[in-house]
C-alpha cells in the first residue's frame, strides 16, 4: 500500500491540518487504521490526533483517494468531530480471550 499526499491545509479556525490522500492498494480498499498510522508518520503528527474522514475507491482502479483531518488537541478534536467517525478510527478494545 503506497499513500500520497496530494494536498495538504491548515484550518486555523479549527486549528487543524486537513489532509487529501491517494492510496494505490493492489488488492482491497484498506482498512481505516492503517491508512491513518501510516498518514501520521507521513505527515510527521499523532497517530490518536488523526482522523480518517473518508476513503472512497475510484471506479476501474485500484486507487482510493481519501481525506483526513490532523488535530493539535484531543479537546479539538472532540468539540468538532461528530462521535461515529471519533468511533471509527479507535481501535477496537480486545476481548479478554484473544492474546
Amino acid at each position: 500500500m503506497k499513500i500520497k499526499i496530494v494536498k495538504k491545509e491548515k484550518n486555523l479556525l479549527l486549528d487543524r491540518l486537513e489532509v487529501e490522500f491517494e492510496i494505490d492498494a493492489p488488492a482491497e480498499t484498506p482498512k481505516r487504521l492503517e491508512v491513518r498510522s501510516k498518514l501520521a508518520a507521513l505527515v510527521n503528527h499523532d497517530e490518536n490526533l488523526m482522523i480518517i474522514k473518508a476513503i472512497n475507491q475510484k471506479t476501474g482502479v485500484k486507487i482510493s483517494v481519501g481525506t483526513a483531518h490532523a488535530y493539535n488537541d484531543l479537546e479539538t478534536l472532540k468539540k468538532v468531530e461528530p462521535e461515529h467517525l471519533i468511533k471509527r478510527n479507535t481501535p477496537k478494545p480486545a476481548k479478554e480471550g484473544e492474546a
